[in-house]
């Protein structure tokens, strides 16, 4: 009946047919389905922590959110380092990663202009959110780090590290050690 089903934040967008089933039929199937109760339960996955360098090289707009959130950069690391954030949803561009956790936070708002380019691995907050770019593109998300860790990878058979509902902490990195986890992968990929 329905050809694809995309959960969004606070909504879901359905597919269907309308050779199928008129819209009006379509709204009212949905509707009944949405009351009924989940016929299994969602998979639980396991929570990730993801490794991100802070330096700021990876993290342009660091003092800029510690100064928004009234605290000193090194707090800010250690603060994003011990918050839990829950996957919400996937979306923008394959692998690209919706975070957001429960702690109330300052709203810190998008960047004015976006930027033209942001590096694959670029981990944005904004408020309770944050996001990890999956690929080098545009993006007005102000950057906090970034990651070694591919986000997508379409020869694997779940090509996207992340799920919706998995819990992803971070883990601070020194620029060595994103370097060698870099390396690392990039070496697995060239043997694959």
């Amino acid at each position: 009946m329905w050809r694809e089903i995309v959960p969004g934040l606070e909504s879901v967008a359905v597919q269907f047919d309308p050779g199928q089933i008129t819209p009006d039929k379509a709204s009212v199937l949905l509707r009944e389905q949405l009351q009924q109760p989940l016929a299994a339960a969602v998979p639980q996955i396991e929570p990730i922590t993801v490794p991100v360098c802070y330096d700021k090289i990876f993290a342009p707009d660091q003092e800029w959110i510690a100064e928004k959130l009234g605290m000193s950069p090194a707090t800010l690391i250690a603060w994003h380092n011990n918050l839990s954030f829950t996957v919400t949803m996937l979306g923008f561009m394959p692998g690209f990663a919706y975070l957001r956790c429960q702690e109330e936070i300052a709203k810190i708002g998008r960047l004015p202009k976006p930027r033209q380019k942001l590096e694959a691995g670029s981990i944005g907050i904004i408020g309770n959110q944050s996001c990890i770019y999956s690929f080098s593109s545009p993006g007005g998300w102000p950057i906090i780090g970034r990651t070694p860790v591919s986000m997508f990878r379409p020869e694997n058979t779940r090509p996207a590290l992340l799920s919706a509902n998995q819990v992803v902490s971070f883990r601070s990195i020194d620029i060595a050690e994103f370097e060698k986890i870099a390396e690392e992968q990039y070496s697995r990929e060239l043997d694959e």
